[in-house]
This record gives structure tokens, C-alpha cells and sequence, in this order.
């Protein structure tokens, strides 16, 4: 009988040595679980750029945390008092848990960034070329002059009219005093039309050219673009230019304070270079703007 109840006990305390071996091999496999997916996304093309450094950096810290987190739980099986080991492995599959979730969290943060931003920009640049196509037909019926600010902009939406026009050639015939003889000149004759208001030819039925000055997602509703116009001098003639703008802080400000510092310093060309988004410029005759085509075929997906 009593050997009998040895051999039981001796089997009861082998089947509990390969459970805990079993926990800690299930152990393994959560910290596992948690850090591969946070390894895959820090490989994607939205998080690092390709070929940098970062592209291995990342993996790099987390098989090394990985490692890590195996040894100590052998720590624990070999060095830890066996009345403790369980409080140990609670503890510590808890705190796996919360830095297998920070490190996922921290890798997962740059691509919410960039989705957020260029939500943002998209909308920003939205009202930019409302504001660009406004200025060019202001030059165009003022006889070259921009828009000084917003107000006087809005008015003229409200009130100018384009010129409805037909072109079309034709020829004359003139008396050369020089030659004493007759010739012909061709010229192209313009005939007015009728006239279309400016806020019908632009903006069709939208009222968004009394909106298109305030910037999207602002800590400010009433927060404006900075509009400037200037003149520059090009071979003898003095052309008029604008530039409407305004900084990234101001569109991005309550996103990662460290993410956003690096965007004002990025310089791609797949991105919105410098601290500020701006169209046209006060240093040369320009109505672009400083994001990539990425942003053009955005708006023309929305548009279709």
C-alpha cells in the first residue's frame, strides 16, 4: 500500500513539473503571439522606408525583447523558490501583456499618423485650390492683380462676371504707303457673348468660398490661411505673385508632438515638404503647390 501511494506521489509530482513546464512553454508562445504581429507591421512600407536602417532596427529589438523574455521565464523555473514561481509567472505573463501591447501600440502609432495627416492635408489643400482658382480669375478680370485678403476675395466671387468671348480669324486689306500697293493683314476678331458670374463658373451651387478661408481641423474654428501678395521683376516686366499658406502646427496640432516634429522637417518627394503648406509664391510667378501629385489623384478618386 505504501508503495503504491509512493509511486502515486511520485507521478502526481511529475505530471505538476511537465504542467509548469507546459505553462511556460504556453508563456512562451503568448509573448510570442503578442510581439510577431508588432514585428510584421513594423516591416510595412507605411511605418519605415524601405532599406533604412529602421527597417531592421525595429525587428532587432524585438527578437532581442523576445529572447529576453524566454530567458527570464527559465530564470524563474531555475532560481525562483517553488512556492513563488506561480506569483512570478502571473506577474510576469501580466507585464508581457502590457509591453507586448506598447510595443505594438508605439510601432502602430506612425501609420495612424500618417492616415490622420493626410486626411487633414487633403482637406487643407481642398480650400488651397479654391483659394488659387479664385486669385487667377481675380488677375484675370482685374487686369492683373490679386486679391489683397479674404473679404475683398469673397466680394468678388459675389459680384465679378468672366466675359463669355468668341474668337475667330480674319483678314483686312490695307494701303502700304512704303510699296504704294495693296495688303493683307490678318488679324483675329473678339466677339463678347454674354457674361457668367465668377461664384457660378468656380463654385457652380456651393457656398464653400465664404469657408475656404478658414483651415480644416484647427484648435481655432475662425483660424484663416496667411495671404500674401507681392510683385516680382522679370526681364523688365513686374509680374504680380501671392502665396497663400498656412503651418503644419496649426493642422496637425493635437496629434504625436514627436511625429509632428518630424514631419515639419521632412523632405520627400512624396510628401509635403518644410514646416507649411502653401500655394503659389512671393519669390517667383507660381500658382503651384507644395504637395506631391499623390494628393491631385486623391481628389480626383472623390471627384469620380
Amino acid at each position: 500500500m505504501r508503495i503504491l501511494m509512493f509511486f502515486k506521489t511520485k507521478l502526481f509530482l511529475i505530471e505538476m513539473k511537465h504542467v509548469k513546464q507546459k505553462f511556460n512553454l504556453v508563456l512562451s508562445f503568448v509573448i510570442a503571439f503578442l510581439l510577431v504581429p508588432a514585428l510584421a507591421v513594423a516591416q510595412n512600407n507605411e511605418v519605415v522606408e524601405p532599406g533604412s536602417f529602421a527597417t531592421w532596427k525595429t525587428p532587432l529589438i524585438l527578437i532581442v525583447a523576445l529572447v529576453a523574455a524566454i530567458g527570464l521565464l527559465f530564470l524563474i523555473e531555475k532560481m525562483i523558490p517553488r512556492k513563488l514561481r506561480p506569483i512570478f509567472s502571473i506577474v510576469f505573463l501580466a507585464a508581457s501583456v502590457f509591453f507586448g501591447y506598447q510595443i505594438y501600440a508605439s510601432i502602430m502609432a506612425p501609420v495612424k499618423f500618417k492616415k490622420e495627416k493626410i486626411k487633414r492635408y487633403t482637406l487643407v489643400i481642398d480650400n488651397l485650390k479654391d483659394i488659387r482658382d479664385a486669385q487667377s480669375a481675380h488677375k484675370t478680370i482685374t487686369g492683373g492683380k490679386y486679391a489683397k485678403n479674404f473679404s475683398d476675395l469673397e466680394n468678388f466671387i459675389e459680384t465679378a462676371e468672366f466675359a463669355i468671348v468668341e474668337k475667330r480669324d480674319s483678314s483686312y486689306v490695307y494701303f502700304d504707303k512704303a510699296y504704294k500697293i495693296d495688303k493683307q493683314r490678318d488679324t483675329v476678331i473678339i466677339d463678347t457673348l454674354g457674361f457668367k458670374p465668377v461664384r457660378d463658373s468656380l463654385f457652380k451651387n456651393s457656398n464653400r468660398y465664404k469657408t475656404m478661408k478658414y483651415v480644416p481641423y484647427a484648435s481655432n474654428d475662425k483660424e484663416t490661411f496667411k495671404m500674401q501678395i507681392d510683385s516680382v521683376e522679370i526681364n523688365n516686366y513686374v509680374a504680380p505673385v501671392f502665396k497663400v499658406s498656412v503651418k503644419k502646427d496649426i493642422i496637425l496640432h493635437d496629434l504625436d508632438k514627436d511625429l509632428l516634429r518630424q514631419e515639419k522637417r521632412v523632405i520627400s518627394v512624396d510628401e509635403i515638404d518644410g514646416d507649411e503648406v502653401f500655394v503659389g509664391s512671393l519669390d517667383k510667378v507660381s500658382d503651384s503647390g507644395n504637395w506631391p501629385t499623390s494628393y491631385e489623384i486623391l481628389d480626383d478618386k472623390k471627384k469620380k
